[in-house]
């Protein structure tokens, strides 16, 4: 009997290797000198740069890569609206620098700075696995094998500290990944209210676990939360 080989990791959560995340920090150093104007750059260095930190937001656009939810992490989960302006605007950024043409550059890096483009970089060269801050989440797990089992609940550490505690637990074969972070401003209460709303989802009274479609429980997450005026966006 051939056994199927388990990963560590949930998708989207696995860590960077050493190698990668200097890579990654490089690039990203690089490009912030270039929107801010601040050391003249190579011109086919900033373009290879540039594709690189493009390829780190469109990694959270489309989660569609083992370390998409790391890069989302590092970078303090940015406005989803932000990062579709991002990635539009460094594809714009790249395309118009190989043409020469700077009103359109000067029109990218502007949209870039009010996107929040910076703060994203600088939260990802920041930002220590080992160090929790005062921020609190509501999360939605789910394992790959079984998308429409969410587990929704609420930590106010690191969110990668507790899925790791989550998928260390006695009867956990298929880890779970974090497919969505909420940062609020009172996650027990947010927790509870959650809970509430999506009662008709609920497996068991006494786990945190829903049987519905993620599209469907963030809707009525992101719903509440506008309401509630529960959303932390700092």
């Amino acid at each position: 009997m051939i056994m199927k080989k388990v990963p560590k990791w949930g998708f989207g959560m696995a860590p960077f290797k050493t190698s990668t995340k200097i890579s990654y920090k490089k690039s990203i150093l690089s490009v912030i000198k270039f929107v801010n104007g601040s050391e003249k750059i190579n011109e086919k260095e900033i373009i290879d740069e540039i594709s690189k930190v493009k390829g780190l937001f469109s990694r959270i656009k489309k989660q569609d890569q083992w370390d998409w939810f790391t890069v989302n992490m590092y970078m303090d989960y940015p406005l989803f609206n932000d990062i579709v302006r991002i990635v539009f605007s460094l594809a714009s950024l790249r395309k118009a620098i190989l043409e020469k043409n700077e009103h359109q550059q000067k029109h990218s890096l502007n949209i870039l700075i009010h996107s929040n483009f910076l703060k994203y970089c600088e939260n990802f060269l920041a930002f220590n696995v080992d160090t929790d801050n005062s921020v609190e989440y509501l999360y939605i797990l789910s394992r790959k094998e079984e998308r429409e089992i969410l587990k929704i609940g609420m930590t106010t550490r690191n969110v990668q500290k507790r899925v790791n505690e989550i998928n260390s637990a006695t009867g956990i074969v298929y880890p779970f990944s974090a497919r969505k972070v909420y940062k609020v401003k009172n996650a027990r209460l947010v927790e509870t209210e959650v809970h509430k709303l999506l009662l008709p989802y609920r497996i068991r009274k006494d786990r945190e676990f829903f049987y519905m479609n993620f599209a469907e429980a963030c809707k009525i997450i992101e719903e509440y939360l506008k309401k509630s005026d529960q959303m932390y966006y700092n």
